[in-house]
């Protein structure tokens, strides 16, 4: 038991270690108290009579793609469901924040989330309405779909 002893009392008194510790203390505090919030780089949102129609001429216009938003209510408020979003597709370009689709091996349908973290294996993803992020997947050039520019929602 003294050789944890000693540990927690290096952790907290000799340097550089105690440097390290206190930061992380600083760190998590200010998490606790401040909260985190994610990036997010939203794209219009337009009321329209016809959200189908409108969709299909701006996509037409960007060389795009139409996707229709399920009823989740996984991007909650910025996506309610019923909406028809319109993607371009250029992964290189993909930034913190962004809305994308994909595809995933645990959905039959195409997902539509935001990019909260890249790492070496690609974006780590979350719906706006979760507090955590999809951890045991990953959006790479293989299953990228397109990263959301416009949406259209009935009036």
């Amino acid at each position: 038991m003294a050789g944890l002893k000693d540990t927690l009392r290096a952790a907290f008194t000799f340097w550089p270690f105690c440097l390290a510790t206190y930061v992380a203390l600083i760190g998590a505090a200010w998490l606790l108290i401040g909260g985190w919030k994610p990036v997010k780089r939203d794209f219009p949102v337009y009321v329209v009579a016809d959200p189908a129609e409108a969709a299909k001429t701006a996509g037409i216009a960007l060389n795009g793609q139409i996707w229709a938003v399920g009823n989740t209510g996984s991007m909650k408020p910025l996506l309610q469901g019923g909406e028809m979003v319109v993607s371009v597709k250029n992964y290189p370009a993909i930034e913190l924040g962004q809305v994308l689709i994909y595809s995933a091996t645990y959905h039959d349908k195409p997902i539509i989330h935001r990019a909260v973290e890249k790492d070496s294996y690609g974006w780590l993803m979350s719906g706006d309405s979760s507090p955590r992020s999809e951890s045991w997947a990953r959006v790479t050039e293989k299953n990228y779909l397109g990263t959301a520019v416009a949406a259209y929602r009935k009036l």
